[in-house]
């Protein structure tokens, strides 16, 4: 791996260094394949405003304000910035900083054994694994999708992000159901073959919601959902 760190004083490429080489494994178990070498490009920023800037810098001009992190498939470069030793409330710290680096760690190892894929499928494996929802879908279908209307599925899958609502909710949910209800196997051939994920796509958002509407307020004695 290749690190290109903005302020040479730094010592927080090898905390990215150690996050990344500590967890990729299991990133690598998940999709049931052989842990391998990365060969990432590590850009770590100064700032947050510095990793915005040095992303337009290089050519990703779409990138909204208040991007974070992020892997990009172009160049097959993981992006962060280091967070302040003593942040404010609305400032990530350290602590919290390092899943952001995991979850993105996530998008690279896909790509890296699937190559391009669908954002909502992305964010929505990546979701699953990082430990985001750990109050359970039970805790998020009662605080959020079944007091909301369902969006079109036309906009998780082409307009990710572009709403008021939390489009990664949805993708997490939907994940959640492909990887319970028809395996990991399915969820992999859809990664695979654009053909199984158009089939296995169609109406998936209804269903999910539906799937665990059931789950969790119908069927009794059902726990940790």
């Amino acid at each position: 791996m290749k690190y290109i760190v903005e302020n040479k004083e730094s010592n927080y490429k090898y905390v990215v260094d150690r996050i990344i080489n500590k967890r990729k494994n299991e990133i690598f178990n998940f999709f049931d394949t052989d842990s391998q070498e990365l060969d990432f490009n590590i850009y770590i920023y100064e700032n947050n405003k510095s990793l915005v800037k040095g992303l337009r810098e290089r050519g990703f001009d779409k990138d909204p304000d208040y991007m974070c992190a992020c892997f990009k498939d172009k160049d097959k470069s993981l992006n962060f910035f280091e967070p302040n030793d003593n942040p404010s409330e609305t400032e990530w710290s350290k602590e919290e900083y390092e899943n952001v680096i995991f979850h993105e760690l996530i998008h690279g190892i896909q790509y890296i054994l699937f190559g391009t894929t669908p954002e909502w499928i992305n964010e929505g494996i990546a979701k699953y694994l990082d430990g985001t929802y750990t109050k359970g879908i039970k805790w998020l279908m009662e605080n959020y999708i079944i007091n909301n209307d369902i969006p079109d599925q036309y906009e998780i899958e082409n307009e990710f992000g572009w709403h008021n609502y939390d489009s990664y909710d949805y993708a997490y949910l939907m994940v959640s159901y492909i990887i319970e209800d028809k395996g990991k196997g399915t969820l992999f051939a859809m990664l695979k073959n654009s053909d199984v994920l158009d089939y296995n796509k169609n109406n998936l958002l209804n269903d999910s919601i539906n799937y665990y509407k059931r789950k969790c307020f119908n069927e009794k004695n059902r726990k940790n959902y």
